[in-house]
């Protein structure tokens, strides 16, 4: 399954980002179609999801891919700021971006994000009305501090929170934060995607600022799930051990959020919602997922201000 982008550049408060669009043959200025803006975990770049989209443009979505704010193509300094809360407002600037298009139908646009970029894609939802309809696969980061406690224990985010003090103090007296990876997994199946990513994507560096982390561990979206609503959310969550996409998270967050919603646990592992056939089933559930409420569903309106004569034609 293939599909050509054409690269792109928006801005996002100042800053230029690049992106992928994706347009189906038969959509156009003439026949505008409703779009999907997708967004990675973390600094991984646009590029990888070229997986995903060409599922969507099948379906006869337009789809952007994005690079956030100093990632990948997009530009900003220093590089590799991995800071969820202005990812959200890179996802919201996709949603400006894509209503300048005429080949998109301005007022039906959803969010697609994988892992921690789907979270990062509920909030820029939460705040933004113009996200009609929201899709997170394997999710995971619902509340940072519990998230990363999870992760590595208590001694290890005592060890980390130790490490992040020093950071201050350096950040303090340079200006700059130290550099780490990005990925540093020790699943051995997705240590090899780790390392093949470098590979694959000339783009990736797989390295972020320490204090990155620090934003990690003040993001969470599951405080603003419960407002997202009526804005329609899929979960579709790994069932199979998952070390870092926790179906626990996926749960706490999900019971909080309101209707429509589902939940769609999936039985694959820690990289089965990225290669197939999970991906496949994954995608199959995203497609319907947005068929139903960006193409089938009818929007609100709005009502308009009682007149004379409206009151009278409501007597007949």
């Amino acid at each position: 399954m293939t599909a050509r982008p054409e690269p792109v550049t928006f801005l996002s408060l100042g800053t230029r980002c690049a992106g992928d669009l994706y347009v189906p043959d038969e959509v156009s200025a003439d026949s505008p179609a409703p779009a999907l803006v997708l967004g990675h975990s973390g600094v991984m770049v646009k590029e990888a999801l070229a997986y995903f989209a060409p599922y969507f443009v099948a379906a006869g979505f337009v789809v952007l891919a994005i690079d956030y704010r100093t990632v990948g193509s997009s530009e900003g300094e220093p590089r590799g700021l991995d800071y969820p809360e202005r990812q959200v407002e890179d996802f919201r600037s996709a949603i400006s971006y894509l209503q300048t298009r005429p080949e998109v139908r301005a007022d039906r646009i959803g969010l697609w994000g994988v892992s921690v970029g789907g979270s990062v894609a509920v909030q820029a939802a939460v705040l933004d009305r113009r996200a009609k309809c929201v899709v997170v696969q394997s999710p995971s980061v619902w509340n940072g501090w519990r998230y990363l406690e999870r992760l590595l224990g208590r001694n290890g985010l005592h060890a980390l929170r130790e490490r992040l003090g020093e950071d201050w103090q350096r950040r303090y007296e340079t200006g700059e934060s130290a550099r780490v990876p990005h990925l540093d997994l020790d699943h051995e199946n997705a240590k090899g995607a780790q390392d093949l990513s470098v590979e694959l994507y000339p783009t990736y560096r797989n390295e972020k600022t320490l204090d990155s982390t620090e934003h990690l561990l003040t993001f969470a979206p599951e405080n603003l799930i419960d407002r997202l609503a009526p804005t329609p959310l899929l979960m579709i969550a790994n069932g199979g051990h998952d070390p870092y996409h926790m179906l626990e998270e996926a749960q706490t967050a999900f019971a909080r959020a309101g209707e429509p919603k589902r939940l769609a646990v999936l039985p694959y592992d820690v990289l089965g919602l990225y290669t197939g056939p999970g991906l496949e089933e994954a995608m199959a559930l995203a497609v319907e997922w947005f068929d139903r409420y960006l193409r089938r569903t009818r929007l609100p309106i709005a009502t308009p201000a009682p007149t004379r004569e409206s009151v009278a034609a409501m007597k007949r």
